[in-house]
């Protein structure tokens, strides 16, 4: 007896929208395929080991490749790991035979793939439209959406049990450009020659240290860019720019996105961004900003899943003038082994993992007085320590950790407990003497009386007399002092 597959819905997915639809049905090879209206559908895939085809479960194939299952960890585990393009004008059998002769749906392992049918009128449910070509009276894709979607297939097999596959689709939209003819126009120059091509999105590397202004800079090749904007198109005069971000290119590896607006005689304005990559040619720092190592990303359409390998804090990379901006994250394009191969690598890293941290602010240098280990911002120990009566720079705020307090290192993800450096105010119950050592008062030191408030630093100490002492204020390697703890509240 022949076994029917159903396959029981279609969706389109991420920044796809459009209104619920029917769901249309059709019969073919014995099989039923039901469309519905699109759903969203996005996230970021934690694997990408070979799938293996599960037992006695349906799954889909595409190309041959097992796809895996979707879970609350991964939800876009069962994306497609590339993409089917979509343009407008193309055969409409083009399209559909894309999806149809690579998708497979299995019933169990040992099962032969049934293709899914999708048809021209399936189109529809995902904002396609179609029409017939003039020329050659065959149906060529019309109307298509303007960003990358999936198309979300679920088939159902005799056993009841379900199967679902993301298919991410690119969109090859025509731009279409608005009536602009009486806004301020951008020009710009590179090296004193006039360039053809839009400001808008470009990339500039820029060298460490060098003299910085948004319209007047140089470049790493030593080529002068110049930008303005004039009035319209055909009027020459100058029109007024403002640039929404300065440049610090004192910070190596920073990464800006600088905005001119440029505002004409009639109040009309023209905004183009363009990128500057304090960087040269050669490889550029990698940086975690807190966390224990840098993911990689493979991008398909509008998918962004997780890639096989990490980076870890402070590698060094070449990096592409390409970047992507997916749900509001900008990835760049990396490469280990040159530039050029940068921009085909498929590697991606979040663009932030490309920017310096910030530098912290209200910075203060103080000496460390006791031994003082440093600890991560979760009060874990990192393996280093910050030795007595050296400096150190901390931001002079308390931080509480796990019920203790602790100074952050400036310009790390670093802390230092605060008794170690700026201490304990202490009173002294007893009249003492300050000493050097066991049986050793410090040269120089008279004594201290009941009732005074000394600062203490860190913990007491067991000297070799047995008895317990405390560093206190003044003290140096060169200048030992400590009371006896017992002499204090």
């Amino acid at each position: 007896m022949k076994k029917n597959t159903r396959i029981i819905s279609m969706a389109a997915a991420a920044l796809l929208a459009v209104s619920p639809v029917v769901a249309s049905t059709m019969t073919a090879n014995a099989a039923d395929f039901s469309f519905t209206a699109p759903t969203t559908s996005t996230g970021t895939s934690t694997t990408t080991t070979p799938v293996q085809a599960p037992q006695n479960k349906p799954y889909f194939t595409f190309n041959n490749e097992v796809i895996g299952e979707a879970t609350q960890a991964d939800p876009n585990g069962n994306v497609v790991r590339t993409t089917i393009s979509l343009k407008s004008g193309e055969e409409v059998s083009t399209f559909l035979n894309a999806i149809n002769n690579a998708v497979k749906f299995h019933e169990s392992n040992s099962s032969q793939g049934t293709s899914p049918n999708f048809s021209e009128k399936d189109l529809a449910t995902y904002g396609i439209t179609t029409k017939t070509d003039s020329k050659t009276k065959k149906q060529v894709i019309d109307k298509i959406p303007s960003s990358a979607f999936n198309i979300v297939l679920t088939a159902k097999g005799s056993d009841n049990q379900t199967a679902t596959i993301q298919i991410p689709v690119v969109p090859s939209v025509a731009s279409t450009t608005p009536d602009t003819t009486a806004n301020p126009v951008f020009k710009w120059n590179l090296g004193n020659q006039p360039q053809s091509d839009s400001l808008n999105g470009h990339v500039f590397q820029v060298a460490v240290n060098t003299n910085f202004s948004p319209t007047n800079f140089v470049n790493s090749n030593g080529e002068q860019v110049s930008i303005w904007a004039q009035q319209t198109k055909d009027n020459s005069t100058y029109a007024s720019v403002s640039a929404s971000s300065s440049v610090n290119t004192s910070e190596a590896g920073r990464y800006y996105n600088v905005t001119l607006t440029a505002t004409g005689m009639t109040g009309k304005k023209t905004t183009v961004t363009y990128t500057v990559l304090i960087t040269s040619s050669q490889k550029q720092t990698l940086y975690a900003n807190g966390a224990s190592s840098i993911a990689t990303y493979n991008i398909y359409g509008n998918n962004v899943l997780s890639g096989s390998t990490t980076f870890k804090d402070g590698e060094q990379v070449y990096v592409a003038d390409q970047t992507k901006t997916i749900n509001g994250v900008s990835y760049s394009q990396v490469s280990t082994k040159s530039k050029n191969d940068a921009s085909t690598s498929g590697i991606w890293v979040k663009t932030s993992s490309l920017v310096k941290p910030a530098g912290d602010t209200n910075v203060k240098t103080l000496p460390v007085m006791v031994d003082s280990r440093a600890y991560s911002k979760t009060g874990q120990y990192l393996g280093h320590m910050y030795y007595a009566y050296n400096n150190i720079d901390i931001v002079p705020t308390v931080v509480n950790i796990n019920g203790k307090t602790y100074y952050k290192v400036a310009n790390k993800d670093e802390y230092v407990r605060v008794t170690n450096i700026t201490g304990n105010k202490r009173t002294l119950k007893h009249n003492a003497y300050i000493y050097w050592s066991s049986y050793r008062r410090t040269p120089g030191t008279g004594k201290m009386y009941r009732g005074q408030t000394v600062t203490t630093y860190g913990g007491q100490m067991k000297f070799k007399n047995g008895k317990k002492y405390y560093r206190i204020e003044g003290c140096r390697d060169n200048n030992k002092r400590y009371i006896k703890a017992v002499n204090f509240y």
